[in-house]
């Protein structure tokens, strides 16, 4: 497998943050909304598979790394944990780590080969029409004078969260072979410049970014992060074999 610690960390991100937006599927805004929740998180997911199959991972290995994995060896950052509910709260979240996806993905050199290539053209589609859609929503709360000052609130609150984007695992500082020689301090300032400009073109003041990267700690020591691995393991039984019985 190669080794590329911040880019798998970063699928912790997609895995995680995919599952929690499949909640709005139900708990959705409106219809429309609720449809296209279902494509970003399915979409998420199949990025986080995407990205460890060009770290040279096999299915067997990335489903072992999902359902199997124990929490101290998850890298996710503190902004994919998503409120329950709270729409506004979730569209600061996923605005703010869509930018880094962006970021992360313009640093990325993945393989030389026409399976991972074709992927990665693909992603790059879907993770911009991602960035629309978010600044879309951004746009309509701060156009809605009931509403943006809540907004305006939340993202602030997910700013905060956003300090480890683009720091190493505190077990493993790298090197990442598909990020190369990236500087990990220049992608967070460049996630910092990138997010301000897409919020001010939306009519929201940015908030303060957090420019220095800080170390990603295990995921022992989230809370929400036992929840969601809970519910993502739900459907597995002893030794991973697959529960089919709880789709009847």
């Amino acid at each position: 497998m190669i080794h590329a610690p911040l880019v798998v960390a970063w699928c912790d991100d997609l895995f995680l943050q995919g599952h929690q937006l499949a909640h709005w599927i139900t708990d959705y805004v409106d219809l429309e909304e609720s449809l296209a929740m279902g494509s970003i998180a399915q979409e998420h997911l199949a990025h986080a598979a995407a990205l460890l199959g060009a770290c040279e991972m096999s299915n067997v290995e990335r489903d072992a790394h999902v359902y199997e994995r124990p929490a101290s060896r998850w890298f996710p950052s503190e902004l994919s944990m998503l409120p329950r509910r709270d729409w506004p709260a979730t569209v600061a979240h996923a605005l703010l780590m869509n930018q880094g996806l962006l970021v992360l993905r313009s640093h990325m050199q993945l393989p030389d080969k026409p399976r991972v290539q074709q992927l990665a053209e693909i992603i790059k589609a879907e993770q911009d029409l991602h960035a629309r859609h978010w600044a879309r929503w951004a746009r309509v709360f701060a156009s809605d004078p009931g509403l943006s000052d809540e907004f305006t609130h939340r993202l602030a609150g997910a700013a905060a969260l956003a300090v480890d984007l683009f720091g190493f695992p505190v077990s493993d500082a790298g090197p990442d072979v598909l990020l190369a020689t990236a500087d990990p301090a220049h992608m967070q300032r460049q996630w910092a410049e990138a997010t301000t400009l897409v919020l001010e073109d939306a009519g929201i003041t940015a908030p303060t970014l957090p420019d220095v990267p800080q170390p990603r700690r295990p995921g022992d020591t989230s809370d929400p992060l036992a929840r969601v691995l809970t519910e993502l393991r739900w459907a597995r039984g002893p030794g991973g074999v697959n529960r089919y019985e709880v789709y009847r």
